[in-house]
């Protein structure tokens, strides 16, 4: 099948590339947004939204959105069409906090790989991407068995044929710690930790001073998903006729607005409330967990789309804990670290 793909390729004139070289590209297909990184170029980011199209659908995609059309390649995907991003939330999508994002792996990695300018193929020598537990062998083999190997699709309407040679699916945080100890963020040579604040959950887990992933100090916590359901029983949102949609919610507090999307409502008076119960939450749930750790704990760098949340954090812990400098992007810059 790779021979009769190059051969569409070169038809369409695009340049040769020496396939004996491939990149690395880092995909974190969070909850709440989708972000990848390669080599030297910027991190992209764009809403993890998905919507599989119609065939009367025909969306234009922009800079926060991708078109996918899968030509060829994987069987299951032949012949589909799905949008990633901000325009799949205009077209009604779904939020992928609502799904198990190891079994949609293939539709956001893909919507991640971008070519060179004037090339058509790409080579994806080494494509790490991250689930919260790596020891749930059923969805690791998913990640795997659905992104290795070669791809024919259009992308925003150029068409690629891109050929993933080795999948890398590593625990969540892990980048986010390689990436503070490069930057120097852990001062001291004791076990630290990572706190990645998402949408649908959170996960609290402490390295060894030598880096290693302490298994048994991981621990899940609630993420904005758990707060915006307290904040879902503010009394203005309860007098609707219907549940409150909880990823309005979501974006309320995402964007600081703290308001219930165009209807006027406002959650903003009781919004302090809701969070110290989530926070104060958070924290019994950390020093339970981390108990035998406590004693001789260093600093936990607080990372993920909600890190800016958790700011009394610091605070209350004189700076133990600490919000990271770009924290939604902290681990998929780290991912491509060795």
């Amino acid at each position: 099948m790779t021979q009769a793909l190059n051969t569409s390729t070169q038809n369409e004139h695009s340049p040769p590339l020496d396939i004996r070289t491939g990149k690395h590209l880092a995909v974190d297909a969070g909850n709440r947004a989708v972000k990848w990184a390669e080599d030297s170029k910027p991190i992209r980011c764009i809403p993890s939204i998905y919507k599989d199209l119609e065939e009367w659908d025909d969306p234009q995609p922009d800079q926060y959105s991708v078109v996918i059309e899968y030509l060829d390649g994987h069987s299951d995907l032949k012949s589909q069409r799905w949008a990633v991003g901000a325009i799949a939330s205009d077209l009604g999508g779904q939020h992928t906090f609502l799904t198990e994002k190891a079994y949609l792996a293939q539709k956001l990695v893909l919507a991640a790989i971008e070519p060179i300018p004037g090339q058509r193929q790409v080579v994806i020598e080494r494509l790490i991407t991250c689930l919260p537990n790596d020891l749930q062998g059923d969805k690791v083999q998913a990640v795997k068995d659905g992104l290795m190997g070669v791809h024919q699709f259009k992308r925003n309407g150029t068409v690629i044929i891109a050929q993933i040679r080795a999948v890398e699916v590593q625990p969540e945080t892990l980048g986010a710690y390689r990436w503070a100890k490069g930057k120097g963020l852990f001062k001291y040579a004791r076990p630290n930790g990572i706190l990645d604040l998402g949408g649908k959950t959170g996960i609290g887990q402490l390295f060894t001073p030598n880096g290693s992933l302490i298994r048994e100090s991981r621990v899940i916590l609630p993420g904005t998903y758990a707060l915006a359901q307290l904040a879902a029983k503010h009394p203005e949102l309860m007098r609707g006729d219907t549940t409150a949609d909880l990823a309005l919610i979501m974006d309320g507090i995402a964007n600081s607005s703290f308001s219930y999307g165009t209807t006027g409502i406002s959650f903003s008076d009781r919004f302090p409330t809701y969070l110290n119960h989530w926070l104060t939450d958070l924290k019994n749930r950390l020093k339970i967990g981390w108990a035998k750790w406590l004693d001789d704990l260093g600093e936990v760098v607080i990372i993920g789309g909600s890190a800016h949340l958790a700011k009394q954090l610091e605070v209350s812990t004189q700076g133990r804990f600490k919000v990271c400098e770009a924290p939604q992007t902290a681990n998929v810059k780290g991912m491509l670290l060795p």
